[in-house]
């Protein structure tokens, strides 16, 4: 009972069933091929009337290659069953109940075949022990990295090898029971003609042949998959190297970034404290108003250098909120008159980093700024939607438009731009929306205009989270 606790067993069901299918054939095939095995008796008779040696030999090969037929379904089913099995006792595995799992169909295979078809008593016989041991051998050794064809071809081979020792006067110190009815009579038919030794020298040569060559083909076999998984493993260690090399250099280079954003701040300090003593010093109300507009510009660039260097935190933002920075910034820009907001959805809220992800908004109406230059009641409409679980952010104009070729372009290369310019901006946006698990999708038609869609997940039910 307390054994019982302890004992686990596992199946893995594909080799399993296919085990248990190849098993069943196995016991039907014999009734299909006696009739052609005992053809072999054709050889004998003319080994015996023509006292020729050579259909002795013909009749070797004839019986060893239909028992390999005949038997050969039985050990790949067991093999399978083998493979699909894992028996432990207190978490490790042991490869002993395997064996005896193995070993039990084996025999009761055997068992069901001799009754069935010989009606005799059954022997487990030498062959068959080799067979054993290499199935013991196979289930210490972990074979399961060679792929299913190499392995079946290996065990095909060796099974094919161990059958020519049946030919042999070496499995034969019992009666015929040991090896089988047919085999008995082959090797008496050999003493016969004096040809024992002959037949003993054809076993043992095939034995050694294929058993030799079975056994180093496994071995290569192994060595070519040991190679391939250090390969792969060298491959996956290389790939985290150049991860942390161009993480270590990314670091490196937003550290560089920060220094000089940080050095940036003591001049606009300065520039900033200029100006309020021009300003108070000034009576003059449109110097006054440029003074004003220059401070409210040096408070942006303080902002956006204070946003860089707290580096890319997200915070939780009403869309309202955004777009009171944006259009503060584009106060003093002649876009500010083409543009049309309709926000649906001013108190919704998104994770966004506020000046990077302003940045990109900025950058898209600026391209559409670009595109209505010279056109008659040009407009930029900007609309904010919220559908349940994400928010829409659209923005659309009525001007110049894109061919096919250049939105294709727009889709494939990442520094194409619709400007004459790096083409940075697109890209820059790309990112930054990705950035924020977004997505942003363009439609485009020349000379009717270009929309951008952003697509962006709400942030409400996380923050009340």
């Amino acid at each position: 009972m307390e054994f019982a606790k302890h004992l686990s067993v596992k199946f893995q069901k594909k080799e399993l069933f296919s085990g248990l299918f190849i098993l069943i054939i196995s016991i039907i095939l014999p009734s299909f091929l006696l009739s052609l095995i005992y053809n072999v008796y054709i050889y004998f008779d003319k080994a015996i009337d023509f006292w020729d040696v050579k259909y002795l030999i013909f009749a070797s090969f004839y019986l060893v290659f239909f028992k390999t037929i005949k038997l050969f379904p039985i050990f790949f089913a067991i093999f399978l069953l083998v493979d699909s099995t894992e028996i432990s006792i207190k978490h490790r595995e042991r490869y002993y109940l395997k064996i005896i799992f193995a070993f039990f169909i084996l025999q009761t295979t055997y068992f069901f075949i001799y009754k069935l078809y010989y009606k005799m008593d059954y022997y487990f016989d030498k062959v068959a022990i080799l067979e054993m041991i290499y199935i013991f051998f196979y289930s210490k050794k972990s074979f399961k990295n060679i792929n299913f064809f190499k392995r079946s071809l290996v065990l095909f081979l060796i099974f094919f090898s161990i059958q020519w020792i049946d030919i042999t006067r070496y499995f034969s110190i019992l009666d015929y029971r040991s090896t089988g009815e047919i085999f008995f009579e082959l090797r008496n038919i050999a003493f016969f003609l004096d040809a024992s030794l002959l037949l003993d020298l054809v076993g043992i040569s095939f034995f050694s042949i294929f058993f030799i060559f079975s056994i180093t083909l496994l071995y290569i076999f192994l060595d070519y998959e040991k190679t391939k998984s250090i390969y792969e493993d060298q491959k996956k260690i290389a790939a985290i190297s150049s991860a942390l090399e161009i993480q270590e250099s990314e670091n490196r280079y937003f550290k560089e970034i920060q220094y000089l954003v940080h050095d940036l701040k003591t001049p606009l300090f300065s520039i900033n404290t200029l100006i309020e003593i021009l300003s108070i010093q000034e009576e003059n109300p449109k110097k006054l108003e440029y003074l004003d507009k220059i401070s409210n510009s040096l408070e942006r660039c303080n902002i956006m250098i204070s946003e860089i260097l707290r580096d890319t935190n997200k915070n939780y933002l009403k869309i309202r909120k955004i777009f009171d920075f944006i259009f503060s910034y584009l106060s003093i820009h002649n876009c500010i008159h083409s543009i049309k907001l309709c926000n649906y959805c001013p108190d919704s809220k998104i994770k966004v980093n506020k000046i990077v992800f302003s940045r990109a908004i900025i950058n898209l109406i600026l391209n559409s700024y670009d595109a209505i230059q010279n056109k008659e009641n040009a407009n930029i409409t900007i609309k904010v939607k919220d559908y349940i679980n994400f928010i829409i952010i659209s923005i659309e104009d009525n001007g110049i438009g894109m061919s096919e070729e250049v939105l294709q372009q727009i889709s494939t290369n990442k520094k194409f731009s619709t400007k004459n310019s790096s083409g940075i901006g697109l890209n820059f946006v790309k990112t930054v929306i990705e950035e924020h698990d977004g997505k942003l999708f363009v439609s485009s038609k020349k000379n009717v205009g270009t929309q951008f869609y952003i697509l962006l997940k709400k942030g409400e039910v996380n923050e009340k989270k």
